[in-house]
C-alpha cells in the first residue's frame, strides 16, 4: 500500500475536496435556512467532524484508529444520547504489547495482552478529553462486557484504576498506568520488577521512564508544562502527571539517587533536540540563500 504524506498530491487533493464540500454546505445552509454565515460555519464544522473526518486519516500511525467517545465534561448521570461526543485516536495494536508476559500458557497471555490494550486505550481517550464506556471497551477489544468488568476489577487489585466514564470521579493523575510505573521506580524498583507488577512489557515501562526523565530534567530547568509537552512530544495531561510526581518526590531521599539518571537522559535528549533545531535552521538559511538573486 502506498504511503501518503501530509504534503503529497493525494493529501492536497483530499484537503481541497474537503474545502469544496465545506463551502458548498455553508452556502446551502445560509440560502436554504436563512441562518447567518457564522451559524452556518458552526453547523458545517459539526457535520464535518461527524461525517467527513474519515477523509483525512493520513496522520494515523499503524495500529491506530479514530473513535468517538463521550467528552470528559459530560456528567456520569447524563444520558449517552444527550452527551457531546469527541473524536479520539486510539492505539489498538502496539509492538511493545508482545513482550515480557508473566505467564507461559497462551490463555493467560491473551488475558494479559487484552488488559495492556485496555489500559492504554482508556488512558489515551482520557488524555484527549474523553472517556470510553465499558461498552466501548468491549466493542474495541472484541469481548463481552463481563470480561471488561472482570479486567477492571483485577487491575484495581494492583492499584490501577481504569479511567472509564463511570469512574471518572475516582480517577486522579496519580493512579494511571504510567504514574504507577514511575512511582514504583522513584520508590526504588527497577524496570523488570515494575513490568511484572503492572503486568506490562519492559519496553513500555522503559518508555514511560524515559519520558519522565526528560520531563523531570526540563522541570529542573524551569520549563512550564506547555513547553515541556512540546519539547518531549507528549500530551499536556501526561506532562501534568509526570510533573506532579516530580514535585512529590524531588525532596525525598531516594530521589537523589535517581537524579543522575534523570540528568543524563534529560540532558542528552534536550541537547539532541537543540541540535536538530540548529540543523533545521541552518538548512532553512541555505535554502533561502539559494533563492536570493
Amino acid at each position: 500500500m502506498k504511503n501518503v504524506t501530509i504534503n503529497s498530491r493525494e493529501d492536497q487533493e483530499r484537503r481541497l475536496q474537503i474545502k469544496n464540500i465545506h463551502q458548498q454546505m455553508k452556502n446551502l445552509a445560509v440560502q436554504g435556512t436563512g441562518i447567518s454565515p457564522w451559524e452556518a460555519q458552526i453547523l458545517v464544522g459539526l457535520i464535518e467532524e461527524v461525517y467527513f473526518s474519515e477523509l483525512n486519516q493520513s496522520h494515523l500511525k499503524p495500529g491506530q484508529i479514530k473513535y468517538h467517545c463521550v467528552a470528559a465534561e459530560e456528567g456520569a448521570g447524563k444520558s449517552l444520547k444527550e452527551c457531546k461526543m469527541l473524536p479520539v485516536v486510539l492505539t489498538l495494536f502496539d509492538q511493545r504489547d508482545k513482550g515480557n508476559f508473566s505467564q507461559d500458557n497462551n490463555k493467560d497471555r491473551s488475558v494479559e495482552l487484552r488488559r495492556r490494550r485496555l489500559v492504554r486505550i482508556a488512558e489515551e481517550a482520557k488524555e484527549q478529553g474523553g472517556y470510553l464506556t465499558q461498552e466501548d471497551l468491549a466493542e474495541l477489544l472484541m469481548c463481552d462486557i463481563r470480561t471488561i468488568r472482570r479486567d477492571i476489577k483485577e487491575l484495581r487489585t494492583i492499584g490501577i484504576l481504569l479511567p472509564t466514564r463511570g469512574q471518572q470521579k475516582d480517577i486522579g493523575p496519580g493512579v494511571s498506568h504510567r504514574a504507577i510505573a514511575i512511582r514504583l521506580w522513584l520508590e526504588g524498583k527497577e524496570p523488570v520488577a515494575i513490568a511484572q507488577h503492572i503486568k506490562h512489557s519492559i519496553e513500555a515501562v522503559e518508555n514511560y521512564l524515559q519520558k519522565f526523565k526528560r520531563v523531570a530534567f526540563l522541570k529542573s530547568k524551569h520549563f512550564n508544562e506547555f513547553e515541556i509537552a512540546l519539547t518531549v512530544g507528549i500530551s499536556i495531561y501526561a506532562t501534568k502527571t509526570f510533573s506532579l510526581l516530580y514535585e512529590e518526590f524531588k525532596d525525598k531521599a531516594f530521589f537523589k539517587q535517581r537524579l543522575e539518571e534523570v540528568y543524563i537522559v534529560g540532558a542528552q535528549y534536550y541537547h539532541a533536540q537543540d541540535e536538530k533545531k540548529r540543523m533545521m535552521s541552518s538548512n532553512d538559511s541555505i535554502r533561502n540563500e539559494r533563492r536570493l538573486p
